[in-house]
């Protein structure tokens, strides 16, 4: 049987990788901080707006699906799932990285959750029931890092014409995100506090402890 072909990084991918988690934590930095000092971004209200104008049943049927999908009892048995199957074919560096990046987004984002305690938003009727703290997005931060870690499992151990496999799945994240101010029950700043803060932890961890089998 071929064995996958593995990806050996080049200098520059390092590089720009660098780059991309620096920009993504220092975004995560800076929505964490107005939202701590004013406790509100000026285009959350108009956005819930323009989402609530645009509410219809069609659009909301889409985005309960949505949110059911990425919801964290759906997405931890997943990650237990691909944990368990790395382990079984002795992929141990690997189950222990994916281990690290999705549990670790998890763990900063109730520890943020915690250390914020930012209500949801009550600008309009929630159209989901929805209880906790609201920055930021559970949802966001632990479906982005889900996706991503498949993505980098993915374009490490798959050979080239399956690589870009688990873009499929970051793009489900991004609408799983989205979905949450349609509802209601997030303002706009936690999804992309929690699309930051995910992505970039993934990638953190990634850097440090990836080794090449």
């Amino acid at each position: 049987m071929q064995r996958a072909v593995v990806s050996r990084r080049p200098e520059w991918a390092t590089a720009t990788l660098w780059a991309l988690t620096l920009i993504l934590l220092a975004a995560f930095t800076a929505i964490a901080h107005d939202v701590y000092v004013h406790h509100a971004l000026a285009f959350d209200r108009s956005m819930l707006t323009a989402l609530h104008h645009a509410v219809t049943p069609a659009l909301t049927a889409v985005a309960v699906a949505l949110t059911d999908i990425g919801d964290p009892t759906v997405i931890a048995p997943a990650t237990a799932v691909v944990i368990a199957a790395l382990a079984l074919a002795r992929r141990w560096r690997w189950a222990t990285l994916v281990a690290l990046e999705v549990g670790g987004a998890a763990a900063l984002d109730l520890a943020t959750k915690t250390f914020f305690a930012r209500p949801r938003p009550t600008l309009y009727p929630h159209l989901v029931h929805e209880t906790g703290f609201s920055f930021p997005s559970g949802h966001a931060t632990g479906d982005l890092a889900f996706f991503l870690a498949l993505q980098l499992l993915a374009w490490h151990t798959l050979p080239p014409r399956w690589r870009w496999l688990g873009v499929l799945g970051i793009l489900l994240a991004l609408a799983c995100g989205i979905s949450r101010p349609y509802l209601q029950i997030h303002y706009p700043s936690d999804i992309l506090a929690g699309w930051a803060l995910g992505a970039g932890w993934v990638l953190l961890m990634h850097l440090l402890f990836y080794r090449s089998d």
